[in-house]
């Protein structure tokens, strides 16, 4: 902790405007589809050093918090739709969860309609409208957390490469060895 209480003031509207600054780039890769915005930002921190950590910490936290929020998304869909089917009289089996719902087909959903004696065509209509509709939305959100994914692999790649860095640039300060300087060369 620090005792100067306008200097912790200072480190914490940092970090609020470094996540900004992630947030803003991370909406970016999402609206795209591509981490290039993220690892363009990256490539920058790197190149200024060690220095750098603290940001890409912030960064790595924002990501999370984007993959938290992906999770909670798709599980309140998922549940709007199991509310939805039970008014038709349909139960989805409890193997069905969020994280599997999109390895289901259209086939297969109506299969498990017909076990369930939802036979009638316009009732199977409906639950399949809502099956498709919750799996478009699914497999959105599951794309987008697969890039948030990517994303926070890359991040924490660079993370351990520059933490390496910098114990290595400590190391090297503080008593240099002919194994460190070999490394140099």
């Amino acid at each position: 902790m620090n005792d100067d209480p306008l200097l912790a003031v200072y480190e914490y509207v940092e970090r609020a405007y470094v996540r900004l600054q992630a947030g803003e780039v991370l909406n970016n890769c999402l609206d795209n589809g591509n981490p290039a915005p993220m690892q363009s930002l990256v490539e920058g921190l790197v190149l200024v050093g060690p220095q750098s950590l603290s940001v890409i910490r912030e960064i790595i936290a924002e990501v999370g918090a984007r993959k938290a929020q992906l999770s909670d998304d798709r599980n309140q869909i998922y549940y709007r739709l199991t509310r939805n089917l039970k008014i038709h009289g349909v139960c989805l089996p409890l193997q069905c969860t969020p994280g599997s719902f999109d390895r289901i087909t259209p086939a297969i959903f109506l299969a498990f309609l017909n076990q369930q004696n939802i036979t009638e065509e316009q009732a199977q209509i409906q639950c399949l409208r809502l099956f498709q509709d919750t799996k478009e939305l699914i497999g959105s959100l599951n794309d987008n957390f697969k890039l948030l994914d990517d994303i926070e692999r890359y991040l924490e790649d660079w993370l351990w490469g520059l933490i390496y860095q910098f114990s290595r640039q400590g190391r090297l300060e503080s008593h240099p060895t002919d194994g460190d300087i070999r490394w140099l060369m």
